[in-house]
C-alpha cells in the first residue's frame, strides 16, 4: 500500500494492519477502543451482559483470525460490525436460545453501556420520571428483540452504534435505499409494539 493510500485510512484501519504485520500491541489498541461497543451490541440482541461479552470475546476472536486476509478497502468500524452482526445472529438463531433467553417481561439490568443513574436532586429529575424512564428503556429492549432480522439490526447499527445510512448499508451488504426502508418499518413496528406499554405508564 502506497504512503497516500496509508493517510486516507481511518487510524482503526491502520491499527489492523500494524497487527495484520505482527504488532499485537495494535490489536490491544483496537480492542479497548472497541470492546464496549461490541458488547453494548451484542447486548441488544441477547440482552444479558454475561452472554453479551461472551459473544464480544468471539467477535475479537474473529478478528483476529481474519488479520491475515484483512484488506482497508472499508472502515474498521464497519468491517468490525459485519463481523459482530454475524456472531448475534448466529447466537440468536440457536435451537437452544429461546430457552434460555430471559423474558420480555422480565427487567434487564447492567446493561454495559448504560450510565449509572444520576442523583435525582442532581438531574432534577423526579423519581417517579426516572422509573418512567425505565420502564420505558427495558420495554424497548424486549420490542427490539420482536423486530425482524434485518430490521433489527439496521435500528441497532444506525440508533446506537451510530452508523451512517451508508455504513450501515456497507455492514449488511445492501443498497442506503434499502436501509432507510428496513429502518422507516422498524420505528413503525416499535411504536406499534411500545404503544400499550406506554399507555400503561402513562
Amino acid at each position: 500500500m502506497s504512503d497516500e493510500s496509508r493517510e486516507a485510512l481511518d487510524p482503526d484501519a491502520e491499527l489492523m494492519l500494524q497487527f495484520k504485520a505482527g504488532d499485537l500491541g495494535a490489536f490491544e489498541q483496537l480492542f479497548s477502543r472497541h470492546a464496549r461497543s461490541v458488547v453494548g451490541f451484542a447486548f441488544r440482541f441477547v440482552r444479558n451482559r454475561e452472554v453479551a461479552e461472551e459473544l464480544a470475546q468471539e467477535i475479537f476472536l474473529r478478528v483476529n483470525d481474519a488479520a491475515p486476509t484483512y484488506h482497508a478497502d472499508a472502515k474498521f468500524s464497519t468491517w468490525l460490525f459485519r463481523i459482530a452482526t454475524n456472531v448475534c445472529l448466529n447466537e440468536i438463531r440457536r435451537p437452544q436460545y429461546r430457552a434460555v433467553h430471559e423474558s420480555l417481561d422480565t427487567p434487564s439490568v447492567g446493561a454495559p453501556d448504560a450510565k449509572p443513574p444520576e442523583p435525582v436532586d442532581a438531574a432534577g429529575v423526579a423519581p417517579d420520571a426516572l422509573l418512567h424512564r425505565r420502564a420505558v428503556s427495558r420495554a424497548l429492549r424486549g420490542a427490539l428483540g420482536m423486530l425482524p432480522e434485518k430490521q433489527r439490526v439496521a435500528f441497532i447499527l444506525n440508533k446506537y452504534q451510530e452508523l451512517s445510512y451508508a455504513e450501515v448499508a456497507e455492514v449488511m451488504r445492501t443498497s442506503e435505499k434499502a436501509v432507510k426502508s428496513l429502518i422507516h418499518r422498524a420505528k413503525e413496528t416499535l411504536a406499534e409494539l411500545l404503544r400499550p406499554s406506554l399507555q400503561e405508564l402513562l
